[in-house]
């Protein structure tokens, strides 16, 4: 999964909570492979602080060598994406 297509459904998923007025909708997590999450540009995700982890736009990127490459919105979540942010806008 590349940076753009993060960027895709990210904002998927806004329109989507938006158009329905629901925040369960909304991007809660994005899980990726180790492989994937390296092969990001340097500095696209950043850890925020130990308690709030890896995010990229405001959304908890949850990493390890078994997950599959997704994003997840907050009804599938489990909490595992919490603290839930505003989504940040793209950087230009």
């Amino acid at each position: 999964m590349t940076l753009d297509d993060i960027d895709n459904l990210l904002d998927l998923m806004a329109k989507e909570a938006a158009d329905k007025g629901d925040d369960a909708f909304l991007p809660a997590a994005i899980s990726m492979s180790t492989d994937s999450y390296f092969r990001l540009p340097l500095g696209a995700a950043r850890c925020t602080n130990i308690i709030h982890g890896i995010r990229y736009r405001g959304v908890q990127i949850l990493v390890a060598r078994a997950r599959e490459d997704k994003v997840i919105n907050r009804a599938e979540d489990d909490g595992r994406g919490e603290p839930y942010f505003e989504l940040e806008p793209k950087a230009s």
